[in-house]
């Protein structure tokens, strides 16, 4: 029998209606294998505390294994442009920060993801109280006194430049306070932590919750925290703003996102299960001893709230001399 077009569009309407029936099943059975928390940070870095914090917390509720994928590299984009072009099924999922998702599409000119349109916003998670530092052997104690020093020593002093907050902050601090600092480049936060530890270079920004214990044994001195508020874990540091620096917007973050066009039933489900497990006590207290702030944008303002972020970034590398790459 010849083929009519009433027929044809029987079987196109029957064959959709069959692929959103095997989408929605697979929604409401999920999970039903382990999940990826991918993430841009190297293990033992800020993002990766995070993702281990809750993932430990949600393969508990869920019933299947949440397992924290690093992929450092890029400055943080390698992680978001695998997540971008994951299926979206639930399975693969993106631990975004600061970096990954505003400083990075704020310094670069071309990006293989974008962090507004690739991205299904799921829940924020906490924010992170950065620290700046510096070795025991420099003497100053406050920034006041280290770009003092800096000033008086020019190009003695080396920043660890290990990341886009660092790399920001450096030149935030070059632009407006005019210390004559040399940034030296390495590929994350961790992996200066040899060099900042020994005195080889004296000067870096970073997660506190990498940075703390140091602190706290003397090996490195803190001279603020790069948060909006002042921390709960080391209340006596002044925040950047109340430091001198009015402008600084440059603040640490995680939030968990997926590929687009996930389904909004699983989405929902990680959305609830997230919120719920950092209302939990033993969770805020585990977070909170490494210094990061509960309490953030809901998932729907989250592609706003990144959007700002994006923009705060840009204005702060202009502000900065920044060019774009």
């Amino acid at each position: 029998m010849k083929p009519t077009k009433t027929n044809g569009i029987r079987v196109f309407v029957a064959t959709a209606i069959l692929a959103w029936s095997a989408v929605t099943q697979a929604a409401q059975s999920y999970p039903t294998r382990p999940i990826r928390f991918v993430n841009g940070s190297p293990s033992g870095g800020p993002t990766d505390a995070a993702g281990r914090i809750i993932g430990e917390a949600l393969s508990q509720v869920l019933g299947q294994t949440v397992v924290n994928d690093s992929r450092p590299g890029a400055d943080g984009a390698i992680a978001p442009e695998l997540v971008a072009r994951a299926p979206p099924d639930g399975y693969t999922l993106l631990l975004g920060n600061q970096s990954s998702m505003a400083g990075v599409p704020a310094m670069r000119k071309k990006l293989p993801y974008d962090p507004i349109a690739d991205f299904a916003p799921i829940a924020f998670i906490a924010w992170n109280s950065g620290l700046l530092v510096v070795h025991p052997a420099v003497s100053a104690r406050t920034i006041a006194e280290l770009v003092e020093y800096a000033r008086a020593n020019p190009g003695k002093l080396n920043f660890a430049a290990a990341s886009p907050p660092a790399i920001l902050t450096a030149a935030l601090l070059k632009s407006t306070a005019k210390p004559d600092m040399v940034n030296v480049a390495y590929k994350g936060d961790v992996a200066a932590m040899p060099d900042l530890l020994s005195g080889r270079v004296h000067v870096g920004r970073g997660g506190m919750n990498l940075l703390l214990p140091y602190v706290k044994d003397g090996r490195l001195r803190a001279l603020a925290v790069t948060m909006r508020n002042r921390s709960r874990v080391l209340p006596e540091l002044p925040t950047m703003a109340e430091a001198g620096f009015p402008g600084f917007s440059i603040y640490g973050w995680f939030a968990l996102f997926g590929p687009t066009k996930m389904p909004t039933s699983i989405v929902e489900r990680l959305e609830r299960e997230v919120n719920a497990v950092l209302k939990r006590p033993d969770i805020q207290d585990q977070y909170n001893k490494i210094g990061f702030e509960m309490g953030g944008p809901s998932r729907q303002e989250l592609a706003a709230f990144v959007k700002e972020q994006i923009e705060a970034w840009a204005a702060a590398a202009r502000d900065a001399g920044i060019q774009p790459q």
